[in-house]
């Protein structure tokens, strides 16, 4: 048995050599343990902001380093200081104990026991990319003359199920094919393997070949968010090559997207081609009966019961992404038991501040154009209109980029709402602050203080 402070050191010791020192001790350095179970373990992020990161980026590789170090956990729960106390029953034997599974020689499962076809819900906006992902797992690198799987390229907004998706893919194969290799890789792992493959500093003579092997062996190869290739000439050089491999031996590839390849900028039109090369799916928003029957799904899961009534004002005030509902749902059910008292409708809407939600679902682009016109006292005219002066294309480029951030539309309305422009333009604007982000002060400012003047 051991304390979940040692099993927490432990899977931070298997993370420090996956991530860059800088992405180490600024997302991972400052967790602390809080309890533990034989499937489960909760940590606490110093800020709600760093929770929110975790929860959206790091929870598939904190998973994947528990397994690595030999914590049979499948669930991670990143918490603040104020949520200690939900998980913490001192009357309670102490559940920071978990036990440590002798070594068995299995092969590894990198992928998410919970993601699997049969808890993903279907509805209109994801169902052809449901169909598809099925039909790959059950027969990977299917091509039968007229219409081939290879690669699947599925596309859409965050927090949407892409990775669901891929998931649920890698575990289905996992469990019938299990002499296929499957290899899973978010790109911003793969893009820092590249590099530290070519650093000098490493000790790995053979660490680029390696590197190469690695996914040139796969018999399924399955990239994330390959969006973040883009402004990587080399490793897309190396990507390039490797896709190349692996098609003409017949191998399954599946890459997931934030939008289609024809958006993506800086890729080189041959792997942009190879990526349209074989069926392509996009995901959008639920619809609200597509909203309910994931919170059915998820109170199904956890054994909760919720009146209708709050089921249904979840499902209309959350309309941004699946990721979003969930959170929301866990907030009331973690509220109620915290406070111990019965989920209402009135509860909900105390723990999800009814005001801030409302405000934030009552932001259109009327709202953000008019906020960024007071922020940069520029007429709210000049901001969807043709002048291209430095103050206003900067102004102009920013409410874009809080449009697309805070709206979730199609690229093409949101180059209606500006004036009718191209939605190649409105790509350039959303990526041009996006790139910025984190680097230029200026911008974050910009797009922190905007966001406050909106309540969102």
């Amino acid at each position: 048995m051991k304390e979940v402070s040692t099993i927490l050191d432990d899977i931070k010791l298997e993370l420090s050599a996956t991530l860059n020192a800088a992405e180490y001790m600024l997302w991972i350095d400052g967790l602390t343990p809080v309890c533990c179970s034989t499937t489960d373990i909760v940590v606490c992020a110093p800020s709600s902001n760093a929770r929110d990161t975790l929860e959206a980026n790091y929870a598939f590789k904190f998973l994947d380093a528990a397994s690595k170090a030999g914590y049979p956990i499948n669930n991670v729960h990143f918490i603040t200081e104020d949520e200690k106390s939900f998980f913490i029953d001192d009357s309670a034997p102490t559940p920071t104990e978990i036990p440590v599974e002798p070594p068995v020689h299995k092969k590894h499962n990198p992928f998410i026991p919970r993601y699997t076809f049969d808890n993903f819900v279907v509805g209109e906006s994801n169902r052809l990319a449901f169909v598809t992902a099925q039909t790959v797992a059950e027969n990977p690198g299917l091509n039968d003359g007229l219409l081939t799987f290879n690669p699947l390229f599925i596309y859409g907004g965050v927090g949407l199920g892409k990775t669901h998706l891929l998931h649920s893919i890698g575990n289905y194969i996992m469990e019938n094919n299990p002499s296929l290799n499957v290899v899973y890789v978010p790109t911003e792992t793969l893009t820092n393997e590249y590099f530290a493959s070519l650093s000098k500093y490493s000790t790995d003579k053979d660490a680029y070949r390696n590197f190469r092997e690695k996914y040139a062996d796969a018999d399924v190869l399955m990239l994330d968010d390959v969006q973040f290739l883009q402004k990587k000439g080399g490793l897309q050089d190396v990507i390039f090559h490797i896709f190349n491999d692996l098609y003409n031996k017949g191998k399954q590839i599946v890459l997931s997207s934030d939008r289609p390849p024809k958006d993506i900028n800086d890729i080189e039109d041959r792997l942009r081609s190879r990526f349209e090369g074989g069926i392509m799916t996009d995901i959008w928003t639920p619809s609200i009966d597509t909203r309910i029957s994931i919170i059915m799904k998820k109170l199904e899961s956890t054994k909760t019961d919720l009146d209708k009534d709050i089921v249904y004002y979840l499902a209309e005030k959350i309309n941004t992404n699946i990721r979003e509902l969930e959170g929301a749902l866990l907030k009331v059910i973690m509220f109620a038991q915290l406070n111990g008292r019965k989920p209402t409708l009135e509860l909900a809407k105390e723990a999800l501040k009814e005001k801030e939600i409302s405000d934030s679902v009552a932001v259109d682009s009327n709202k953000i154009i008019a906020a960024v016109s007071e922020y940069y006292r520029i007429p709210e005219n000049d901001i969807i209109g043709k002048k291209k002066t430095k103050e206003i294309v900067e102004a102009r480029m920013i409410a874009i980029y809080l449009v697309y951030d805070l709206l979730n539309l199609p690229l093409i309305n949101i180059g209606q709402i500006f004036g009718g422009r191209d939605h190649t333009t409105i790509i350039y604007s959303r990526d041009k602050v996006i790139n910025s982000l984190g680097t230029n002060g200026k911008n974050d400012k910009a797009v922190k203080d905007i966001k406050e003047m909106l309540n969102v």
